[in-house]
């Protein structure tokens, strides 16, 4: 009697899992932004990377920033030499194109090859910047990059790596002009069942590697065609699209109200955007008025009314932004956080103990020095938002008698104040939303980047931070990274030479009615970008039809 109930309870469990496993079947239909389609699926043409990236051509992994991992695709492993002079690639066993044929080392070796002596296929950038030596086979299964010099940063930029078929690419002529119009593909979808000028259709790969998983859930993509963001919007409310990657106005009362039950959206951190202050120049060569600058911003108020709501509100002035918060150092953060709290009235003690004084009498403090105190913040004309945060910005800075206003100036002043660092304000963005946090305190204090990065020539820079970004790309040792970073999320908090205000948002809006499976706020299993091939492929992996 007790072997038969449970034999009858592995019964229901079992057909429990099987009924809680999505059904494959159904089709996402998702939106592209152009004038036309074309029959063209190469990788490496450009001409449609967001129909081919990432579920025609599988990336070898995805780095998945959001949770701290990485997600491994067409390889299985990669291991840096002991010298960190080279690396070796694991490709996974039993992987097979298409078309049938197998995927192995030849192909990973002809596609790493490509970029060697042609920059338009140099897809990871590592030829051009001179850091590959060379690539070899080792076996079926493992390929072998040579470096120039040590390096541990490598594995950034191979995620990017267009992994093709040599049996298909090796005989064409000129690969940047071949349409590839009848693709094999690594993906989980590679077969092109219809080409229109408005609309495209993509299926399931027969051969492909997670067929026995029953991956893909989804048949197909059908990608359709916009010529702006106003279409996309009214596609979305319409439910003829089910995944929205741009800009909405008014999100909640024009696509959320219309049907609460299936339209949603999530905007996770992206990008910090910061003011960022000449420190050559007064008063900003000061670091208690960059302070005071700092404590006098109500960021929750400028996002809710600059940016209507959408960004992420930044509480560390530490440098990275809740993109990289699995890379967040509580201990550092908790000695500055108070620096991103709004305290006018710290603010105005700050500023007088630091000897800014309203000499004349006219509501706003002038240097320590007795020189006025007016300058200006840059924005580009046209960019609303931004604008509209510069403006508050400044009235916030009134209040606490620091005199400021906006200056809206052409994309071509901006650019070349930014990087001459001829600025006396300006507001920008920042490399805080790439693989590794590291890029973004390269960005802000290499010094060899003074001239060309927009975020470098703010007048704070040191041999000894030099050194330390140095050492980073230098070193596998994941502990002796976190003590770097922990210095340079240090020195930002105690230099502050800008003044973070928020994180850009990730357009991302869902449509719930057909299909489900969607990262949200709750379920935050990936950035939910659809520009980037391996974010993309994730998301479409776990999407099903309802």
């Amino acid at each position: 009697m007790k072997k038969l109930t449970l034999a009858i309870a592995a019964t229901i469990l079992a057909s429990s899992a099987q009924a809680s496993t999505p059904k494959q079947g159904g089709t996402l239909t998702v939106p592209i932004i152009t004038q036309t389609f074309v029959s063209d699926f190469n990788p490496y043409s450009g001409a449609q990377a967001d129909m081919v990236s990432g579920t025609m051509y599988e990336p070898l992994y995805v780095i998945n920033t959001l949770k701290g991992d990485i997600n491994w695709r067409l390889a299985e492993s990669y291991e840096y030499s002991d010298d960190l002079m080279s690396m070796t690639i694991n490709l996974k066993s039993g992987l097979t194109w298409s078309d049938g044929q197998t995927i192995d080392a030849d192909d990973l070796l002809f596609s790493l090859n490509l970029g060697k002596n042609d920059a338009k296929l140099d897809a990871t950038g590592q030829w051009g910047s001179k850091k590959f030596e060379s690539v070899e086979k080792i076996d079926n299964l493992t390929v072998k990059i040579n470096f120039t010099a040590k390096d541990s940063t490598i594995d950034w930029h191979l995620p990017r790596l267009h992994v093709v078929p040599e049996h298909i690419f090796a005989g064409v002529e000129d690969i940047s002009l071949f349409k590839n119009e009848n693709p094999v593909g690594s993906g989980p979808i590679t077969e092109v069942k219809q080409v229109r000028d408005n609309q495209i259709e993509i299926c399931r790969n027969p051969n492909y590697y997670k067929a026995d998983q029953g991956l893909p859930y989804l048949d197909c993509i059908k990608f359709r065609q916009y010529t702006d963001n106003s279409q996309i919007q009214a596609a979305l409310i319409n439910d003829e699209i089910d995944w929205g990657s741009n800009f909405i106005s008014d999100i909640d009362k024009t696509y959320v109200a219309a049907s609460p039950e299936t339209h949603g959206y999530w905007y996770p951190a992206n990008d910090l955007i910061n003011i960022y202050l000449n420190t050559r120049e007064l008063p900003f060569s000061d670091v208690r008025f960059r302070q005071a600058f700092s404590m006098a911003m109500d960021r929750e108020l400028i996002v809710d009314l600059a940016a209507y709501g959408y960004p992420t509100v930044e509480t560390h002035v530490t440098g990275i932004g809740e993109f990289f918060k699995t890379h967040f150092n509580d201990e550092v953060n908790a000695k500055y956080d108070y620096l991103a709290e709004y305290n006018p009235e710290k603010a105005m003690q700050l500023l007088d103990e630091a000897g800014y004084k309203d000499i004349d009498g006219d509501g706003f403090v002038e240097n320590p020095d007795g020189s006025p105190i007016d300058f200006e913040i840059q924005v580009v004309n046209g960019w609303t938002d931004w604008v509209q945060t510069v403006q508050m910005v400044s009235e916030f800075l009134a209040e606490v008698g620091i005199k400021a206003s906006t200056k809206t100036v052409d994309w071509s002043v901006y650019d070349t104040a930014l990087k001459d660092g001829t600025y006396q304000a300006s507001i920008n963005w920042s490399r805080t939303n790439g693989e590794d946090p590291i890029q973004a305190y390269s960005d802000y204090y290499y010094t060899a980047k003074q001239g060309l990065s927009w975020h470098t020539n703010h007048g704070i820079s040191s041999p000894e931070v030099d050194a330390l970004i140095d050492e980073y790309s230098a070193t596998s040792d994941k502990t002796r990274r976190k003590q770097i970073l922990a210095e340079l999320m240090d020195f930002t908090g105690k230099n502050l030479p800008f003044v973070p205000l928020f994180s850009n948002p990730t357009w991302y809006q869902y449509n719930s009615t057909r299909i489900d499976g969607w990262p949200t706020e709750e379920n935050d299993f990936v950035q939910p970008v659809f520009y980037n091939g391996g974010n993309k492929l994730l998301v479409f992996e776990q999407l099903y039809a309802k």
